[in-house]
């Protein structure tokens, strides 16, 4: 049985390397189609697709390109990032060997980063080939998460997102195999310090997590090697630093994030908005902006009103851990649903036409994404916490345990390292860039949830037979994991019973999209409300004139986006103001439409805004 486990761990390694290979070489081309991510990272190379001028700088998202072409660099437009380093050597190695005569294929990236992750793939089964429990974990993990087109998509592009999951694989995977088996060492050692400086490099939101990582696995590595453990630290610490602090990035990239993160996520969270516009360092005059974000202004003019917005520092949040907490857990919440879809909404397959994911042909396909997009909004949430609290829990037991050692304790240091992903992924997240893309900046926390999922399944049986054959041994283990399932189901009740009373709702009038109204013709009113525990109850309000709407018209593009929120396939609302009502609304001055949803537990959250002016 022993050997069967490590050579069907090894089986897996293989059989996970054969599916992300027939994606990557597939034709046409399978990948995500190209954004402004993928334009700036090619603008560090001067790597443009090769289509007419001036459409190459703009964004195509239907479908992959497979083909670039180099010209002059773009200083403005680039982001430095990994990324960057393992496509500029795809094109050395093509410009040196003239096959880049008609340009680069981007299919060629995904050859290269389907080479990386099998030499890591290859040198874990090798070093775990011994431990026939970790071999077994390892092959399930990567055959059917790492592997899986979620992850793989992400190869045949320009976006950062390799670099960050392969970072984060190979360092967990590669800090766990040398705290418990001897095979391998000076590969394995090579992997991690490699995998540190790549996942800080990555791009900004994951710098601190490579040291934070690395801290982590200290005392197992250094127990395998003093040396090794102080260099992957110091390596994990100077790219953080450099990637944090010193590496230049485009402006517009800070100045869209903090817009995201304080108007439209931290500030619509707070008690008083007026009081932590003051506590993060804003004047009173953006209140009129709390709750816009970059791309939907709500017509305000956000450089005239609130330009310092875009200068706030990226920790400005934690001023109102003090005198506001809060509103900082009502944002984790908020922002928590939205991170449940795996897949960005871009095309996956080269062609004139947008094939979504789950239209790819079978072969293609994602299990993965199936279950997770079906998971209930509820289960989904208390993965998210069981695999956060699993940190704390661990690191305390590690604290008891002693000493680690390759016979005990890594158990515990897989789950300190997948809860440090999840949490830390999910804080990035919401105050990184707030409802902005958050599945796909979230996507290594989710897979960091499931292999925690899966490890814990995995585990049970053996821990069983163990146990159970030596009770009084195993005693503290069996405590502490006892001690861990109760805290584990607290915590999750806890956290979902505070959530079911909070304002957490989220909405939008598409229409009117901007100010402008004329005060003797009806006011159409036209968008859509949810709420994570349910369809809210959904009022405008107009200076006092309120009006109750309907929650009935179809929103499937909203379902795409937000599929754990009950009802976001019929979340839409149409509805009019007649001239009578909008003149009452505005005897006193100019109206303020208001759009306010209240929640089944009678918590109300005002979800948008217009401060409407008279227009022709």
């Amino acid at each position: 049985m022993r050997l069967t486990r490590e050579w069907l761990g090894l089986a897996l390694v293989v059989m996970g390397l054969a599916r992300a290979a027939l994606l990557v070489a597939h034709d046409p081309v399978v990948g995500y189609g190209n954004q402004y991510d993928m334009i700036r990272t090619g603008a560090c190379m001067g790597l443009f697709p090769a289509i007419d001028a001036p459409a190459r700088y703009e964004r195509s998202p239907d479908a992959p390109l497979p083909l670039y072409r180099a010209e002059a660099p773009r200083a403005d437009l680039c982001y430095r990032s990994t990324e960057v380093a393992i496509d500029s050597a795809v094109v050395a190695i093509a410009q040196t060997a003239n096959a880049a005569a008609e340009g680069i294929r981007v299919r060629w990236f995904g050859y290269a980063k389907l080479a990386i992750l099998a030499l890591t793939a290859l040198a874990l089964a090798w070093s775990l080939h011994r431990n026939p429990d970790a071999a077994l974990l390892h092959g399930i993990v990567f055959a059917f998460v790492i592997c899986d087109p979620v992850v793989t998509l992400w190869f045949n592009t320009m976006y950062t997102e390799f670099a960050a999951l392969w970072g984060v694989y190979a360092v967990v995977g590669t800090a766990a195999a040398l705290a418990i088996s001897s095979r391998g060492s000076y590969v394995l050692a090579a992997i991690l310090v490699a995998a540190l400086a790549a996942l800080a490099f990555s791009r900004e939101q994951f710098a601190l997590l490579a040291p934070v990582l690395a801290l982590l696995a200290f005392p197992w590595v250094w127990a395998r090697s003093p040396h090794l453990a102080v260099a992957s630290f110091g390596v994990a610490l100077v790219a953080s630093v450099i990637s944090f602090a010193l590496m230049p990035r485009p402006a517009l990239v800070a100045s869209v994030n903090r817009v995201d993160t304080y108007l439209a996520v931290v500030l619509p969270a707070a008690s008083s908005p007026l009081r932590a516009l003051s506590a993060v360092g804003l004047p009173a005059r953006c209140e009129p902006l709390v709750g816009i974000s970059w791309y939907l202004r709500r017509g305000e003019n956000l450089e005239e009103l609130c330009p310092e917005t875009t200068r706030l520092p990226s920790y400005a949040f934690l001023r109102l851990a003090r005198s506001d907490p809060d509103a900082l857990a009502r944002s984790v919440a908020r922002v928590l649903p939205a991170t449940q879809e795996l897949a960005p909404r871009l095309g996956t397959l080269a062609g004139e036409r947008r094939v979504a994911l789950n239209q790819l042909p079978w072969w293609l396909r994602s299990p993965l994404h199936a279950l997770w997009w079906r998971l209930p909004a509820l289960g989904y949430a208390w993965l998210v916490v069981s695999a956060i609290v699993a940190l704390p829990l661990a690191f305390l037991a590690a604290l008891a345990w002693g000493r680690p050692s390759r016979e005990m304790g890594v158990e515990l240091l897989l789950a300190m390292m997948l809860g440090t992903v999840t949490a830390y992924t999910l804080a990035t997240t919401v105050f990184g860039d707030g409802f902005s893309e958050a599945s796909r900046h979230f996507l290594p926390g989710n897979l960091a949830a499931l292999v925690a999922l899966v490890s814990l399944f995995v585990a049970i049986p053996g821990a069983v037979l163990r146990w159970s054959a030596e009770p009084r041994v195993h005693g503290f283990a069996i405590g502490a994991a006892a001690l861990a399932i109760v805290l584990t189901i607290t915590a999750g009740a806890v956290a979902i019973r505070w959530a079911k009373e909070q304002p957490l709702a989220i909405g939008v009038f598409d229409e009117p999209a901007g100010r402008a109204y004329s005060p003797n013709a009806p006011l159409t009113l036209r968008g859509w409300a949810l709420d994570p525990f349910g369809s809210p109850v959904v009022t405008v309000d107009a200076n006092g004139v309120r009006q109750e709407l309907v929650l009935d018209a179809p929103t499937p593009d909203l379902h795409l986006m937000f599929p754990s929120y009950p009802e976001s396939a019929h979340a839409g609302f149409r509805a009019q103001l007649s001239p009578q009502e909008l003149a009452k609304a505005g005897a006193a001055g100019p109206p303020t439409l208001r759009l306010l949803a209240k929640t089944r537990s009678g918590a109300v959250t005002e979800v948008d805004r217009r401060r409407l002016e008279s227009g022709p």
